[in-house]
């Protein structure tokens, strides 16, 4: 029983050393971690032809919004938005006539 109560108190001391770094933390100075300036060009992959297994794609509207960042110049910050509709046709039950 004793190997569990330590391994409480050894928990319980990590997680306040995380949060005493935190609070001595300055977020105003720029950490190493930083995005780059210029995002990496995204590669578009077309998308494959339709087999039996997949369903069959309707209707599609994709939609992508840029908006360069204010306060740091040459970063954009891009939305990409894929509505779709699809048909399984498989489990698609037919009506009674």
């Amino acid at each position: 029983m004793a190997k569990s109560s330590d391994s409480l108190w050894n928990w319980l001391g990590r997680q306040i050393g995380h949060v005493k770094k935190a609070v001595k933390t300055d977020v105003t100075k720029p950490g190493a971690k930083e995005l780059p300036q210029t995002p990496p060009a995204q590669e578009q992959v077309p998308t494959p032809p339709p087999t039996p297994e997949t369903p069959k794609i309707v209707y599609r509207d994709e939609k992508a919004e840029e908006v360069e960042l204010p306060d740091r110049p040459g970063v954009k910050l891009r939305r990409t938005v894929i509505d779709e509709v699809i048909v399984d046709e498989k489990n698609q039950k037919k009506a009674p006539e």
